[in-house]
């Protein structure tokens, strides 16, 4: 094969896939100046040679020089696999569990966490920083903004701005709502009315139709656990406690997940005080109708589990990782909103992180997870994990569920326990 330009001619000895690095630089570049080696290309250029290999191949890259080593690191490169930015860590945040990860143009914001009293359950340092990591640049930024001490609370994005609700700050629970302008790094607490849930850690939060609707969690002083719903009008900063008007309410819960999928907010998991759970449930935000999709779904769905953590590329909610009080989880599901149909990831190369308390985002292709408790090394941690998705990997994913497709629904400090 030949490909001609201006002023080079590069020749493919042969077109094929390569295997191994050697046969990566299996390429004579002639310039009519001078010769040009491999290292000479852009890094961009370098990595595109790289996806041709196997992955093999790319282990065998790391190592062949300190260079090459850098670039093969590229998240680009290993579809599937979960990929520590170590090379991003520089200013990073500290190690903690229970921070909220949110996206915006382009960025990704840490806020709050904490980290435990020595080996106990408790809850002892509650961060009030907040954190900008940059893609494109792959760097961490500290914010000057001081935040309100928070975690296990929920951050949201709406109108440009960063929405913080609920959470415990060191002191109690808490139900109120404060907002970070990024652009004027502005932080306010917002004034609000109506019937606000009652003060709360380890909730959810979605954004619907100008609304933020928040799920469950629980009160670790009053050993209360919560499955109401409340809406937060973002126009008139007002709260309604929505009534079911249909459908039996998901059990009790704390650490779970929720997530939005067209008009449809999906409950997965959690601690309902008693037991873990693995059940799924979908709440119609048009309608207020509740249902159990639990008996509905197919594929291998995770076991029983809270401290997870979730998110939603494309049409699937992606689970990783979490616990059941006996031991944790090394794990990555899938699934499908259209199929309803989960299915367990495999990965051969054991590059699933055994995390909890972690946070998860989306951008673009990529998962990003950061901090929470590994379980590999017996302790909290601050590293960032970068895993492209490949949607291959959901084997099921062009499988029609059931048969019957319509009956799918598309102050004094006080010591605080963590959320079960």
């Amino acid at each position: 094969m030949e490909i001609t330009g201006d002023d080079a001619l590069i020749e493919l000895k042969e077109f094929r896939r390569p295997k191994t690095f050697i046969d990566l630089m299996d390429v004579d570049v002639r310039n009519t100046k001078q010769n040009i080696q491999l290292f000479d290309l852009p890094d961009e250029v370098i990595v595109s040679l790289l996806s041709f290999l196997p992955l093999s191949g790319l282990l065998a890259c790391t190592t062949v020089s300190r260079s090459l080593n850098r670039l093969v690191k590229d998240p680009t490169l290993w579809k599937g696999l979960f990929i520590s930015a170590k090379e991003s860590q520089k200013d990073a945040p500290s190690a903690r569990l229970w921070c909220s990860s949110v996206i915006h143009r382009n960025k990704m914001y840490i806020a709050g966490g904490h980290t435990t009293q020595g080996q106990t359950n408790y809850i002892g340092d509650v961060k009030d920083d907040l954190y900008e990591y940059d893609f494109a640049t792959k760097k961490w930024r500290q914010l000057e903004a001081k935040l309100a001490g928070r975690t296990e609370h929920k951050c949201v994005v709406y109108n440009d701005m960063l929405w913080f609700v609920g959470g415990y700050n060191g002191q109690r629970y808490t139900n109120d709502i404060h907002t970070f302008n990024p652009a004027t790094k502005e932080y306010v607490t917002v004034q609000t009315s109506g019937e606000a849930f009652s003060p709360r850690s380890a909730l959810t939060a979605v954004v619907w139709n100008n609304k933020m609707i928040t799920f469950g969690g629980w009160n670790g002083f009053k050993k209360e656990w919560y499955n109401d719903v409340h809406s937060f009008d973002f126009t008139t900063k007002t709260w309604t406690k929505l009534d079911v008007k249909g459908g039996e309410p998901p059990t009790k819960r704390t650490s779970h997940a929720a997530v939005l999928y067209g008009k449809t907010m999906y409950v997965f998991a959690g601690f309902s005080g008693e037991k873990y759970l693995n059940d799924l449930h979908a709440f119609d935000l048009e309608t207020g109708v509740w249902t159990d999709l639990s008996s509905k779904c197919k594929g291998q769905k995770p076991e029983p589990r809270s401290r997870f953590c979730a998110s939603v590329h494309g049409s699937c909610m992606y689970v990783l990782g979490g616990w059941n009080a006996v031991s944790y989880f090394s794990d990555l599901h899938c699934f499908d909103f259209e199929t309803g149909v989960w299915t367990k990831i495999a990965n051969e190369h054991n590059s699933i992180p055994s995390l909890s308390q972690c946070a998860l985002s989306v951008h673009g292709d990529f998962l990003y997870i950061f901090g929470g408790y590994c379980a590999a090394t017996h302790r909290t941690t601050n590293d960032l994990y970068v895993y492209k998705v490949d949607d291959r990997l959901c084997l099921h994913k062009k499988r029609k569920f059931m048969d019957v497709v319509d009956e799918w629904p598309v102050e004094k400090r006080q010591e605080g326990p963590i959320s079960p």
